[in-house]
């Protein structure tokens, strides 16, 4: 085991650097914070590149440290930790890890949440979370779409984006049409012919647009839907939290197939 007391440590300077996204895609690594994710990600994906935690740490996640191997394995002092942590209540260990490997490829079925310049990394980790947990059978980004790799995506998705199946293909709208040889592709949008969720049915390989966070789904994008789309509402409130209409969708994208 590895011990690092000084918060001077090139390595501990260069882990700190992978907070920038540039630095991330270049080196081909992430760091994840947490015993959750850590467990997260040695289930999925196996062992992690490096593994830093504190005698704290140490002595509560005992079981899963004594069984990384040797050399990926560091304790750090309490002071470098708080260095590379981005944490407000961290916990002690933090993983760096190899890059995941995301098709480019268009997926070869329906029923796809597409997620179109979602921005905020806290919404995207959410909704991954949820399309995982309910059974989306994938999710396709457009490519400004924020970080999956941003620590912020990371926690909010708690670990699902480990478990997802998730395509970044270069051309969105390729990915769009080609869903629609499966099935029905809706775009949640208001529009004078808009369908109302609920009051139709939606089959397995039926799949949903959902839109940046302020300015929606893209002009481009909303003309290669068969139909646009609107959760209904009091009209109490003008609109929904990205994550949250998502999350509305998806449970009506798979409840048929769940049987619920």
């Amino acid at each position: 085991m590895n011990t690092i007391t000084s918060r001077n440590n090139e390595r501990i300077k260069d882990l700190v650097r992978l907070r920038d996204r540039k630095e991330r895609t270049e080196r081909d690594l992430f760091f994840i914070e947490g015993i959750h994710l850590a467990e997260e990600y040695f289930r999925h994906c196996g062992y992690p590149q490096e593994v830093y935690f504190t005698e704290k740490a140490l002595g509560t996640y005992s079981g899963f440290i004594s069984a990384l191997p040797d050399g990926i394995k560091y304790l750090v002092s309490d002071g470098v930790f708080e260095k590379i942590s981005t944490e407000s209540a961290p916990q002690g260990i933090l993983c760096v890890c190899k890059g995941l490997s995301f098709s480019t490829e268009n997926p070869d079925c329906g029923g796809i949440l597409f997620l179109e310049s979602v921005r905020d990394t806290g919404n995207l980790g959410t909704v991954i979370r949820t399309a995982v947990a309910l059974g989306v059978k994938a999710i396709v980004l457009s490519p400004d779409c924020a970080d999956i790799f941003n620590p912020k995506t990371l926690r909010a998705s708690m670990g699902a984006v480990f478990a997802a199946r998730i395509y970044i293909p270069s051309d969105f709208s390729s990915a769009v049409e080609k869903a629609k040889g499966y099935g029905k592709v809706y775009a949640t949008a208001l529009h004078d012919n808009s369908l109302v969720l609920g009051t139709f049915a939606v089959t397995d390989d039926d799949s949903f647009i959902i839109g940046n966070e302020g300015q929606g789904i893209s002009e481009q994008v909303k003309t290669l839907a068969d139909a646009t789309v609107i959760i209904p509402m009091t009209g109490k409130t003008e609109s929904l939290n990205a994550a949250s209409a998502a999350s509305i969708i998806i449970w009506e994208m798979t409840r048929c197939n769940n049987g619920r």
